[in-house]
């Protein structure tokens, strides 16, 4: 029988089992993987000490819970912007990184990138795909550019124009240029992902918006006569397409609004390759990456005197010489949101139809910001409507 030497272990020669030599063969392999990523991950910590970082709870919980999903977690993301209107670093436990930013300069890096080099992390979306499949929001690679790229026409504006038409010319163009269409999972998968990624994030987004109008009676009004005038001698039962042009203010109140509150406060991206910074510091291969939304609409940096509601920043002549990347409610770079125009035009419809009808008032207690999937407010946000006379609809 085949005898192996453990002389290396302190023990003589034994008979050699097939399953002494897998256990052996297994406990080599292991061993080589933690030394390797203890390397990697030692390797990457030096790397990284070019980011600053606020003090840790302790060595073994690192940053865990310093930003907690409330609003005092949003207000330590306030916090931390001001001291790093950069970016910064924090540590999940003892060993995993995430480097965070919140300034366009640096955003501009992942946002060029393609989504190869910068994917998704599926550490804070994979939990989503038992309820939304494999769809726009969580695939990657090829899958991800071939859905996208077959979706993005149903979404053009020519298409939203005729929404009696909508269903069928979308169904003429969701067509890959080799005639092959989605599969059943696949649509399933999309249709799933845009009643979430469409409903939820649009309902936060008008909730806010209706939120910061009543809390801010001249703005409101100053929308409702901006509704009224477009609408004179005419019925106030729907909007065409092209009058959502002519409603300036009413858009600046909700590009505002979007900024103060964005439906998603925060995005991930896992690094493919080392990615090299304008500064030059370099994010090593593996490391996740989160773009703070949330962060960047209130570092007063890029934006003064943040916290303020002020629609005149979307002012044209105050949006020139202003990064588009200061301003990324519905994210940034090829995986940007889909249906953003979409989004965009609803919430100009409802709005102005809901501010042609009633006065918006705000309820006695403040809400308590809750940024889970999406912003939301704790209990819900709570507004007080007034139906208007008959004379002002």
């Amino acid at each position: 029988m085949l005898e192996l030497s453990l002389s290396w272990l302190g023990l003589g020669p034994v008979a050699a089992s097939p399953w002494l030599l897998l256990l052996l063969v297994g406990a080599s392999w292991i061993l080589a993987h933690v030394l390797a990523w203890t390397y990697t991950s030692y390797n990457n910590s030096l790397r990284l000490r070019c980011f600053p970082q606020p003090p840790k709870r302790n060595w073994f919980l690192g940053h865990l819970g310093l930003v907690p999903p409330t609003e005092q977690g949003l207000s330590k993301v306030t916090q931390l912007v001001t001291n790093y209107p950069q970016g910064y670093l924090m540590w999940m436990g003892p060993i995993i990184p995430l480097v965070i930013f919140c300034h366009p300069d640096l955003i501009r890096t992942f946002a060029s990138a393609s989504a190869a080099i910068a994917p998704k992390n599926v550490v804070f979306y994979n939990f989503l795909k038992p309820w939304l499949g494999d769809g726009l929001l969580l695939s990657a690679g090829d899958k991800w550019s071939s859905h996208r790229r077959m979706l993005t026409p149903a979404f053009h504006f020519n298409i939203l124009k005729p929404y009696m038409k909508i269903f069928t010319k979308s169904a003429d163009i969701m067509h890959d240029e080799d005639g092959k269409g989605l599969s059943d999972e696949d649509i399933r998968a999309e249709a799933d992902t845009f009643m979430f990624e469409g409903h939820d994030t649009t309902a936060s987004g008008l909730s806010w918006v209706l939120y910061n109008l009543a809390k801010h009676p001249e703005y409101q009004e100053r929308c409702r006569q901006e509704v009224q005038e477009l609408l004179k001698d005419r019925e106030s039962k729907e909007i065409e397409w092209d009058d959502l042009a002519q409603l300036p203010f009413l858009t600046m109140c909700i590009k505002e609004s979007l900024r103060l509150h964005p439906p998603v406060t925060v995005i991930s991206r896992s690094c493919t390759q080392d990615i090299t910074l304008p500064d030059g510091r370099v994010i090593p291969k593996g490391v996740i990456c989160l773009i703070s939304i949330f962060g960047t609409h209130h570092n007063p940096y890029v934006w003064p005197d943040p916290e303020v509601y002020d629609p005149l920043r979307f002012k044209p002549e105050n949006i020139k010489g202003r990064s588009p990347l200061a301003f990324i409610p519905f994210s940034a770079g090829p995986r940007n949101c889909i249906g953003q125009t979409f989004a965009m035009t609803e919430m100009k419809v409802v709005l102005a139809l809901t501010l042609l009808r009633f006065r918006i008032l705000p309820d006695e207690e403040e809400p308590c910001r809750k940024p889970e999937l999406i912003l939301r407010a704790e209990g819900g946000l709570w507004l007080r409507m007034e139906l208007l006379s008959t004379g002002q609809q």
